[in-house]
């Protein structure tokens, strides 16, 4: 219960961190198009992986599928500061991979299952399935550190 209440006001507040550069405006903090995707209730989810999902929207589109080209906008953050890391996909730029065979940790393709078009969630993602014991030092990211992404599915292509 206390997880959920942290989570919930950490998805309220992700806009207006103060970590964050003043240029970056959050996609969660977006307007929802309704025509594809509708509010969430933002309710955990938790598997043997110890990953969390926190789904802002669902979104009405086509299913996630690894095999198949994914436009997705995203944010990593360590969790513990709420310090954004890495920001370039936030905007208008559109991160376009193939889950089965793109170099992304092993949690950003895990946070994908389950995902449809148009959908928006948070996941929060342990070491061993981010950067592990080596970190991303080129990020900022040390070892052995929690992360969040922040995910947007925008678009699939065959």
């Amino acid at each position: 219960m206390i997880w959920i209440a942290f989570l919930s006001s950490m998805l309220l507040t992700c806009s207006v961190s103060a970590q964050q550069p003043d240029s970056l405006v959050h996609f969660f903090a977006l307007p929802l198009d309704t025509t594809i995707a509708r509010e969430a209730p933002a309710i955990e989810m938790h598997d043997s992986t110890g990953i969390i999902i926190v789904d802002v929207a669902y979104g009405k589109g086509e299913l996630s599928e690894p095999h198949r080209m994914h436009y997705v906008r995203f944010l990593i953050g360590k969790f513990v500061t709420s310090e954004y890391v890495v920001t370039e996909f936030a905007g208008n730029r559109v991160f376009a991979f193939i889950p089965d065979s793109a170099d992304v940790f092993p949690g950003f393709r895990y946070a994908l299952r389950g995902m449809r078009v148009g959908g928006r969630r948070r996941a929060i993602i342990p070491p061993e399935y981010a950067y592990g014991s080596r970190g991303r030092p080129s990020y900022g990211i040390g070892p052995n550190e929690t992360l969040f992404l922040d995910l947007e599915l925008l678009k699939l292509d065959p």
